[in-house]
């Protein structure tokens, strides 16, 4: 005759309450927690109360949270995992890559974003360096005389070159070097010959690179009584 015995077993916790009734032991609470895994108070809140919905939806991301809680509370991470599993805490956990999780993780994308920023920003600070170098080069120098005007007529045998350039630029007023200051102005005066008169300003930068400008200027021969005047 066979003899039946019947016993009570005791229903395994489920790791919610594992984790809840351990760190309430150590008399931790779930902001001492928060800072000491640097895990979201919610997502340890929904881990003690099996609310995994509210955890992020990566899986990456669960397995990390349970392993992590589990060290701190000085549990066994493997074995929480693996409980966690059982328990269908990955259940709505799409399969992600862990790397395309982490660049899903907001901060991870702030972080990628400004690293993006910085490299795209000194990338275009260095071609607008390259750029301003080589227009620099191939643009001719910038040359404007005030004086003389085009085609002016004068009685004087002297007239004024004033203008303004490029500094460290060679000028030259036919042929003839002018001093140019720091700010690229130059002044000079020149001897003119009765009649039509040609100055030929030319700027010169270092790379080759040429500016002209040239002014027609027609001096007038005085008439006996401005002569007799100018004698008196």
């Amino acid at each position: 005759m066979s003899i039946f015995c019947y016993k009570n077993l005791a229903l395994a916790d489920r790791l919610g309450e594992r984790l809840q009734k351990k760190r309430r032991g150590l008399q931790l609470t779930i902001a001492e927690l928060a800072r000491r895994t640097r895990i979201a108070p919610k997502h340890l809140s929904a881990l003690e109360q099996s609310n995994f919905t509210e955890l992020p939806k990566a899986k990456a991301f669960r397995l990390a949270y349970v392993r992590e809680y589990a060290t701190a509370l000085s549990l066994k991470g493997d074995e929480c995992v693996e409980q966690f599993t059982r328990e269908d805490g990955l259940s709505d956990a799409p399969l992600i890559h862990p790397h395309r999780a982490i660049r899903g993780f907001p901060f991870a994308s702030v972080s990628l974003f400004l690293r993006n920023a910085l490299v795209l920003g000194g990338a275009a600070l260095f071609a607008g360096y390259l750029l301003w170098q080589v227009r620099g080069v191939l643009e001719p120098p910038r040359l404007v005389v005030y004086s003389p005007i085009e085609g002016q007529v004068s009685r004087a045998p002297v007239a004024l070159v004033q203008g303004e350039t490029e500094p460290e630029t060679r000028l030259t007023v036919n042929g003839q070097n002018i001093m140019v200051n720091d700010q690229g102005a130059f002044e000079t005066k020149i001897d003119l010959s009765t009649g039509l008169n040609t100055i030929i300003i030319t700027a010169e930068k270092k790379h080759g690179k040429t500016t002209a400008v040239t002014r027609h200027l027609v001096v007038q021969q005085k008439n006996k009584n401005e002569q007799l005047t100018i004698n008196n």
